[in-house]
């Protein structure tokens, strides 16, 4: 019988919670939001000019909140993350800004926000209807045992690119826009959104950083 362990993790994103599980779940881990033991955590500005600093910043500001915490028992472990999309004709943006990227430019908050400012951004840099331009997921992922064992880092990214229409209904964020490179080199015909998320987690950038937090994390058992 498998004992699971309580991972924390950083987040209220009920998308990311699920990946998280469906990847460290088979290797003894149960995920949970950190808000189970800090109801009213809120998020830290992100201030660290990239997505390793600011897992970092995310991991130390959940965990001075996880030590003032009445409820019990606590997680084993603590686990942030930061994540987001780089487009090359747009300088590497949204880049640490993905998921404020609207918001910032003053055009509304949330993901359908965010695809929409950046769909008007690739209009202004030359991009047309059926066209794609080369892009970039990436993910840092921050990991510190509550019982002092060191922090664990780890960075992956996924390579592809991104069109101006959306398609399909699964993912969240970016997921409706991007096209992976696939095993054999090649553009998938199709985005993250329309592909199965055992696919998805075989390819994109969370599913890989989490493959290799969880390779880690085996050596240390």
């Amino acid at each position: 019988m498998t004992t699971f362990r309580i991972l924390a993790l950083a987040s209220g994103n009920k998308h990311k919670l699920q990946e998280f599980e469906e990847i460290l779940g088979p290797v003894g881990w149960k995920v949970e939001s950190i808000r189970h033991w800090v109801p009213d955590l809120a998020d830290p500005e992100e201030t660290e000019p990239d997505f390793p600093g600011n897992a970092r910043l995310k991991l130390s500001h959940a965990a001075s909140l996880l030590k003032e915490s009445s409820i019990r028992p606590l997680p084993h472990a603590l686990a942030a993350d930061d994540s987001g999309l780089s487009v090359s004709v747009l300088g590497g943006a949204p880049g640490v800004f993905s998921a404020r990227f609207a918001e910032l430019a003053g055009s509304g908050q949330g993901d359908a926000a965010n695809r929409q400012e950046l769909a008007r951004r690739l209009r202004e840099a030359g991009l047309v209807p059926g066209a794609s331009a080369p892009a970039a997921f990436v993910c840092a992922i921050a990991f510190m045992a509550l019982a002092p064992d060191g922090l664990v880092e780890v960075m992956a990214e996924c390579r592809g690119a991104v069109g101006l229409a959306e398609r399909g209904d699964g993912g969240f964020g970016y997921d409706s826009m991007f096209l992976p490179i696939l095993a054999d080199r090649k553009l998938s015909d199709r985005t993250f959104a329309e592909l199965p998320s055992t696919v998805k987690h075989s390819l994109s950038h969370r599913g890989l950083a989490l493959k290799a937090l969880a390779a880690k994390l085996g050596k240390r058992r």
